[in-house]
C-alpha cells in the first residue's frame, strides 16, 4: 500500500510540474506531508521532474543535455546566492551558458528569493550563534516540539536546499529527537513520582 501511495504521490508531483504542495499530495494519497517531503528527497522528485521536462524525447535535444542543464541550474542558484540576489538574469545566463529567459522561468519555478531569504536568515543565526546553543529544557514542551516539525515540514516542502538549509534541517531533526527523547523522560518521571506520591 506504502509503495503504491508513494509512485502515486511522484505521479502527482510530476503531472503538476512540482506546482503542488506536500499536504496537498498528502491528502490525496493518505499520509503525512512530512512522509511526502521525504520521499521527494529520497526519491529525487525534482531530478525526474527537470528529466521530464527536459526529456530528448519531447526536446529532440540528446540526453546529454539533461545532466548539463541541471548542473547550470545548480550553478545559477549558487550563484544568485552568493551575490545576495544581486545579480542580473543576464549575467547568471552568461556564466552557465543559458539564455536570461531560462534563468527567469528557474527563479520563479524554484523561488530563488524564498530560498535567498532562508540563507540569509539561517546565516544571521549562525552568526548569533542562535544554532549553536540551544537549550534542550526549553524544547521539552509539546508546542515547542511542533513549532520544531513545522520547521522541519517548511524545510522538506521546498524543491531545493542550500547547503546552509541541509545543515540547518540536520539541526532541526536533532533537535527534535532531543526534545521528544527529553519530553518522554519527564512524563515518565513525573507518572513515576505520582504513582509513588
Amino acid at each position: 500500500m506504502k509503495k503504491e501511495a508513494r509512485a502515486q504521490a511522484e505521479k502527482m508531483f510530476i503531472k503538476a510540474a512540482g506546482r503542488i504542495t506536500n499536504r496537498d499530495i498528502a491528502k490525496a494519497v493518505n499520509v503525512n506531508a512530512l512522509t511526502i517531503g521525504r520521499w521527494k528527497h529520497e526519491d529525487d522528485w525534482v531530478a525526474k521532474l527537470t528529466q521530464a521536462e527536459q526529456s530528448p524525447v519531447m526536446t529532440g535535444a540528446p540526453s546529454g543535455t539533461i545532466v548539463r542543464k541541471k548542473a547550470a541550474r545548480d550553478k545559477a542558484l549558487k550563484i544568485y546566492i552568493e551575490c545576495e540576489g544581486n545579480i542580473t538574469n543576464k549575467e547568471l545566463a552568461k556564466r552557465t551558458g543559458v539564455s536570461a529567459a531560462t534563468v527567469s522561468k528557474w527563479k520563479e519555478q524554484d523561488k530563488w528569493d524564498d530560498q535567498l531569504a532562508s540563507a540569509k536568515e539561517f546565516d544571521v543565526r549562525m552568526a548569533q550563534g542562535e544554532e549553536k546553543q540551544i537549550d534542550i529544557a526549553e524544547l521539552v514542551s509539546p508546542e515547542q516540539i511542533v513549532e520544531i516539525n513545522r520547521r522541519i515540514e517548511n524545510l522538506l516542502a521546498r524543491d531545493y536546499l542550500t547547503a546552509a538549509e541541509i545543515a540547518d534541517l540536520a539541526t532541526a531533526k536533532s533537535d527534535l529527537l532531543e526534545a521528544v527523547l527529553t519530553y518522554m523522560d519527564i512524563v515518565r518521571e513525573i507518572g513515576e513520582i505520582e504513582t509513588h506520591g
